[in-house]
């Protein structure tokens, strides 16, 4: 009818939503989403130490380690033209006095304590230096742990037996990788009556040198190799017993000696989203004495 053709239906339209990247093109808007950086810092040292003497409990062992370390950064951002910059801070909780010694070929340095500035070129892809540290301490609670144990045997006390025990510290967050363990053998000892009786090991009669090969090392494992060897009864008195001095190499992908930390945050007035990984490392010479 005429009167239903004069009847309006009022449609009311609603638009979509505008996403962010229709409202950062919109005139006026002046929102930016800031730029993602992943920072990665790869910590890696040098590590030499001496063990104290035998002690009656293995986890009582102190040792003497010198350390060389050094921290290198790679960054990849998405801003398409520059790399914005970081601030970043090492400390160490154990040695908080320690000092480090920054690269300033892209850093800006206001104190060891202190934030500095880190700025990477966008044409930089690898990593570059950010600092190095040194440190001579007294630590407990080494990466691998280790025992050794020689006794005399036999009728005239005229046979040594010698045990190394080694231990992966439970504290480790990953394996010990490639160990090496050596053992000197004494001119107190007959060299060519050695034998080797656990591990799989060889002996240098030249080098006059037992070595055992690891290959790999789990988080808190535990091995024991072992020797005999006759005793050079005119080179040593009935109550005495041949040194042994033990030397271990090993290394990790997963763990650093010291305590040391990177701590990295963003510059005011450059908003930036940080994820940093970190990576971890350490070559060791451990040295056991007799």
């Amino acid at each position: 009818s005429d009167e239903n053709d004069n009847t309006r239906i009022n449609v009311n339209i609603i638009s979509p939503p505008r996403t962010s990247s229709y409202l950062s093109r919109s005139k006026g808007n002046t929102a930016k989403i800031p730029p993602k950086i992943v920072v990665k810092f790869f910590t890696h040292e040098e590590v030499s130490s001496v063990q104290e003497l035998q002690k009656p409990n293995i986890d009582h062992i102190s040792c003497h380690v010198n350390i060389e370390g050094s921290i290198h950064a790679q960054v990849i951002s998405s801003h398409a033209s520059k790399n914005p910059p970081l601030a970043i801070r090492l400390r160490d909780p154990d040695y908080p006095e320690d000092n480090y010694q920054f690269d300033t070929n892209f850093m800006t340095y206001y104190g060891s304590g202190e934030f500095n500035t880190l700025n990477i070129p966008k044409a930089i892809l690898g990593r570059i230096k950010v600092a190095t540290y040194q440190r001579s301490v007294t630590k407990k609670f080494m990466p691998v742990l280790v025992q050794s144990k020689v006794v005399r045997t036999g009728a005239h006390l005229e046979k040594c037996l010698i045990m190394v025990q080694i231990r992966s510290n439970l504290k480790n967050k990953g394996s010990l990788k490639d160990l090496i363990v050596c053992c000197a053998v004494p001119p107190t000892v007959i060299s060519k009556t050695l034998k080797i009786t656990t591990g799989e090991g060889i002996y240098d009669d030249f080098k006059r040198i037992i070595r055992w090969n690891v290959k790999e090392l789990p988080v808190g494992n535990s091995l024991i190799f072992g020797a005999e060897v006759d005793v050079a009864m005119k080179n040593i008195l009935v109550d005495d017993l041949p040194k042994f001095p033990v030397l271990i190499r090993c290394s990790s992908v997963s763990d650093n000696v010291s305590s040391v930390e990177v701590e990295v945050n963003e510059v005011e007035g450059y908003p930036t989203t940080i994820v940093p990984l970190r990576h971890h490392s350490f070559r060791l010479l451990h040295r056991l004495p007799s």
